[in-house]
């Protein structure tokens, strides 16, 4: 009786060691590995019980009797013939149909193997194909189910050929085809007239037809009683020209050859698509220096993609990528966040990135970044399988750690000149207020008169020296106190408008020797802000002096004050002066950037003034803005917020009151 494909297919896999026993120890089933390893074949094998040829022990190393064994994990010695025992680890499984009982044993050198619990169901699915065989005592074999009055007539049969996609032929020895199917001549295009003009070879690719004859030599020279089958892939010619992937299969019988052809034409065509995609993506992992990786959870190997071994700089001939081998590239401080990557992966079910350095066998350092990803199981629910990529940052990582080290230091540098220049500031000032003061004596001759008039101007000359020398030495120390964040702001409840009406006050003298004109006819008498009532006047004193200067004689400078809804007060200083080129706007408000061009006059000034007063507007969370055309004028609009967030009113001024104008005021220039 013919057996069923289910029982065939029982000893597919010759590479496990496995074997099935009763209760009482005898074998029932033994795999054919597991006969070649003990060297003796399956039919003696089956007359004796698995003692005779195993012997298992706990991991303690107590011997287990075969027939008081229970299923778990052992450890067994492996009797062979005329060669020493081998060492094995063993799973072993009790299996239970209907009253008899089974016991199913696995043989691996690997104890991890069979660690899985689709193990069980394969120990289950087994007895049930050695039942199929019926080599269990005491059971008759399974009886196939008996179809009869199935006959078919060649008619019937061709009809059968002819729906099949299948390319089907008979061939004579001597070379010229019997007959085709239909689909045999739809494919090629070929009719049966054709077919038998030539032999068979010419259907043949002319670069191919060498391969295809040795392979069709083996069938037409076999010997008659023979039945040889080859099998070849080749190109074959259609009618039209065109070649399409035939797998030819072709088998001698007496004088004939039967011909099966299967078109795979879209098959090839994908692998080659396949191929090219694989090539783009190695290409493109070369180029971004990473390569891919998976990791079935259990299993202590990795599987690595070519350019992770690029990266190591290792052979993949010559390199396991396992825990064990990986260990020695790591250092002992990245060793165990690398565990811990892959372990709160599978614990906590989440995807995880992590940097780290490996010390390649050249002793070079190179610094990875990796990525997981995990793979859930249906079933299971669990992560069963990691995946990710490894990228090589080094040059990045370098990179980066180099721009932080510039980073540092030109802070450092910049920190110390900061430093330097208020202490130099200060160290000038002492001196300087010196001369002024002395000067101004000697100016108002408070210690008798000094006898000739010209002294009185060189007096006087050294006197403004000192003072503009002192104005600038005061910008140098504002704008290095906001640079270190050390300019400490005093708020308190200011109205605005005295303000402007005093700064005004004091441009008057300056504005009439240049022959300008001020106006400050929309100015309202209750606007109050709280801000740092020295930092306002330091703003409008800037923007005054410097609409002053650069406004030709008889033109005008005009200052104007509103509120902008209920939280914003703005300012404007606009005059008819020698304008701002479009370009050069952006830069202004930089230190030490002056507008230098035909169109102003020469004046003096350190550059800083329109870069403290933007830094003192954003102190106070405000903003400014410029709008300037040569030859017309410009337009400086200042914005500040009626009231500041997290500052508290001063409590030497809760009702309101101004202070007046203390001496430490400079008009930048």
């Amino acid at each position: 009786m013919a057996q069923s494909r289910f029982v065939q297919n029982i000893d597919t896999d010759h590479e496990i060691l496995r074997c099935v026993t009763d209760t009482e120890g005898r074998l029932i089933y033994i795999s054919p590995a597991l006969s070649w390893s003990v060297g003796q074949s399956r039919n003696d094998l089956m007359k004796l019980d698995l003692s005779r040829i195993a012997r298992l022990y706990t991991p303690e190393g107590v011997e287990v009797p075969i027939e008081n064994i229970k299923p778990g994990f052992y450890d067994a010695a492996l009797e062979r013939m005329e060669r020493d025992p081998q060492l094995l680890s063993v799973r072993v499984d009790s299996v239970q149909r209907g009253e008899s009982g089974f016991c199913i044993f696995w043989f691996d050198q690997d104890g991890q193997r069979f660690l899985q619990d689709e193990t069980w169901e394969r120990s289950e699915r087994l007895v049930e194909r050695v039942e199929a065989l019926g080599e269990i005592r005491g059971q008759k074999p399974k009886q196939a189910p008996r179809i009869e009055n199935i006959n078919i007539d060649d008619s019937e049969l061709r009809h059968f050929i002819n729906l099949s996609n299948e390319l089907f032929g008979v061939y004579r020895r001597e070379g010229s085809f019997v007959r085709v199917n239909y689909a045999f001549n739809r494919l090629l295009g070929y009719t049966d007239q054709d077919l038998r003009k030539f032999p068979f070879i010419h259907l043949i690719h002319p670069e191919d037809q060498a391969f295809a004859k040795s392979k069709m030599k083996l069938v037409i020279d076999a010997p008659l009683e023979n039945e040889t089958r080859v099998a070849f892939e080749c190109r074959s010619i259609c009618k039209d020209g065109h070649f399409k992937w035939i797998e030819w299969v072709l088998k001698s019988a007496e004088d004939h050859i039967y011909i099966v052809g299967r078109d795979v034409t879209d098959i090839r065509n994908q692998e080659v698509e396949l191929d090219f995609r694989e090539q783009q993506l190695s290409e493109a992992q070369k180029i971004g220096r990473m390569g891919h990786w998976s990791w079935d959870v259990g299993n202590r190997e990795i599987d690595w993609s070519h350019q992770i071994y690029r990266i190591f700089d290792v052979k993949e001939t010559q390199f396991k990528p396992s825990f064990e081998n990986i260990d020695a590239f790591l250092s002992k401080k990245d060793l165990p966040d690398l565990y811990q990557f892959f372990q709160k992966a599978v614990l906590e079910k989440r995807d995880y990135n992590i940097e780290f350095r490996i010390i390649r066998a050249d002793k070079e350092t190179r610094y990875l970044r990796c990525e997981g990803r995990c793979h859930i199981n249906e079933k299971t629910g669990q992560v069963d399988k990691l995946f990710g990529i490894i990228q090589d940052i080094t040059e990045r990582t370098l990179h980066e750690r180099q721009l932080h080290e510039a980073k540092e230091a030109a802070e450092g540098a910049y920190a110390s000149k900061t430093r330097f220049l208020a202490n130099m500031s200060h160290e000038l000032r002492t001196p300087l207020n010196a001369i002024i003061g002395f000067s101004e004596m000697m100016q108002r001759q408070l210690l008798g008169p000094i006898g000739n008039a010209k002294y009185l101007d060189y007096v006087a000359g050294i006197r403004e020296s000192g003072e503009h020398l002192l104005d600038l030495i005061n910008d140098i120390l504002d704008m290095s106190k906001i640079e270190v964040g050390k300019y400490d702001l005093e708020f308190e409840n200011v109205n605005l408008a005295k303000i402007i009406r005093l700064v005004i006050h004091m441009m008057q003298g300056r504005a009439h020797e240049s022959e300008v004109r001020i106006l400050s006819d929309h100015v309202a008498d209750d606007v109050h802000i709280y801000a740092d009532r020295r930092a306002v006047m330091q703003v409008l004193l800037n923007l005054m002096s410097n609409a002053v200067k650069f406004t030709p004689p008889g033109g005008t400078v005009e200052v104007s004050c509103e509120r902008k809804g209920g939280d914003m007060v703005s300012f404007t200083v606009s005059d008819t002066g020698v304008g701002i080129p479009k370009s050069k706007i952006p830069i202004i408000t930089r230190p030490f950037e002056q507008v230098a061009s035909a169109l102003t006059r020469p004046h003096e000034g350190s550059g800083l003034g329109l870069a403290i007063t933007k830094d003192l507007i954003e102190l106070h969370n405000g903003d400014m803005k410029i709008v300037s055309k040569v030859n017309e004028g410009t337009q400086v609009s200042v914005s500040l917020p009626v009231a500041q967030a997290g500052a508290s009113e001063s409590s030497s001024n809760k009702d309101g009151n101004d202070k007046g104008l203390d001496s430490g005021y400079a008009i930048g220039y």
